[in-house]
């Protein structure tokens, strides 16, 4: 008990759940995976004392064969159930999963299985398969222990993902002293709000920029934003630039999504929380706040130092050409860099582009 518990701090532990699980019955092939509720979709496997071989091609091609999964899609959570409840033995004895998968492993065609967890785009499953022989053995003491630590692991799932939000929410704290000009969103892949920080919420209650719609989702009140956000937030804001944010009156906000570290662990886990876990940062540079160095416009906009220099004095003032001279390099090189602002910023002219940000370098 103490180590599923202390999965909820550690979730990489999950990755140990089949393994622990079998020592502790004495044996049996092991598995946590990922049941989606579509059967087209595919589904994310980890486990234990199966072939692994056999085990890897398990997600891409034997999980389509296997005739337990339908009806696991449409058990109820911590309901234990074994094969013969499910489906008759005569059934799997006949079909293309026991003959490539199941007996090529020692005849492991016995199981039982629990739905520990069921989300959004599946449910999380752990399950064991075992011989014939070792109904007594591995069946009986196996089923019970699943039925004792189903409750408990299902539990500690819970506590992993408040654990993540807790730490979501004190870092929006942490961002309270550290973003400068910035208001910070953490948003999950369907830009749900994780967490903010105090410039966030001083947004989202002017409810002139932004507003949270249903299920918490954060959304402009322009639409271009937020289509330029959702087409971030589809690679978890590792693709794409910086995007204007139209404002009340002639005000203009600066936005740009930077993706968020996450712990990593197995796949049907990461699978199921991704849900939930904020995946990016979203990042708005309010109008009007001062003092932004050279270091923020790069960190916004993914600019290079040389971006960021013509950046910086354009908004002083000096033409391109002087620009070139002043740092002794050819006027097709300062036009280059000149589109490459364009395309980070969203900008569409020099003078948009001067007045979209003279105000954050002043």
């Amino acid at each position: 008990m103490d180590e599923i518990y202390q999965s909820a701090i550690t979730p990489e532990m999950w990755e140990n759940l089949p393994e622990r699980l079998a020592k502790a019955t004495g044996g049996g092939a092991w598995a946590m995976q990922l049941v989606r509720q579509c059967e087209s979709q595919g589904t994310f496997a980890h486990g234990v004392n199966f072939d692994p071989a056999l085990m890897e091609a398990y997600p891409d091609h034997y999980a389509a064969m296997n005739p337990w999964l339908p009806a696991l899609r449409r058990t109820p959570v911590l309901q234990l159930v074994h094969d013969w409840q499910i489906v008759q033995n005569e059934t799997l004895l006949k079909s293309e999963f026991y003959a490539d998968f199941l007996k090529p492993q020692g005849d492991i065609h016995r199981g039982f299985g629990m739905v520990l967890v069921r989300g959004e785009i599946g449910g999380l499953v752990v399950s064991c398969n075992y011989a014939p022989g070792e109904a007594e053995s591995i069946g009986t003491t196996g089923s019970q222990l699943l039925s004792m630590v189903g409750p408990h692991l299902r539990r500690a799932f819970d506590l992993t993902r408040l654990v993540e939000r807790s730490a979501m929410r004190a870092g929006a704290q942490v961002m309270d002293g550290i973003a400068g000009p910035h208001a910070c969103f953490a948003l999950d892949s369907r830009s749900r709000l994780v967490a903010c920080d105090a410039r966030g919420e001083a947004l989202l209650s002017e409810g002139t920029i932004l507003k949270l719609g249903r299920d918490r989702r954060l959304r402009f009140i322009e639409d271009s934003a937020n289509t330029a956000l959702d087409d971030r937030l589809e690679h978890e804001g590792r693709v794409g630039r910086g995007f204007v944010v139209p404002g009340p009156g002639a005000d203009r906000m600066l936005a740009r999504l930077a993706p968020l570290p996450r712990p990593q662990t197995i796949a049907p886990l990461e699978m199921i929380l991704s849900t939930d876990r904020a995946v990016a940062a979203l990042i708005v540079t309010e109008p009007g706040q001062p003092g932004a160095r050279d270091e923020d416009l790069q960190e916004l906009f993914d600019l290079t130092p040389a971006e960021s220099t013509v950046l910086r004095e354009l908004c002083a003032g000096q033409t391109l050409a002087e620009i070139a001279a002043m740092r002794g390099v050819s006027l097709n090189t300062v036009r280059n860099q000149m589109g490459s602002l364009f395309d980070k910023t969203g900008a569409r002219r020099q003078a948009e582009l001067v007045a979209l940000v003279a105000r954050m370098v002043a």
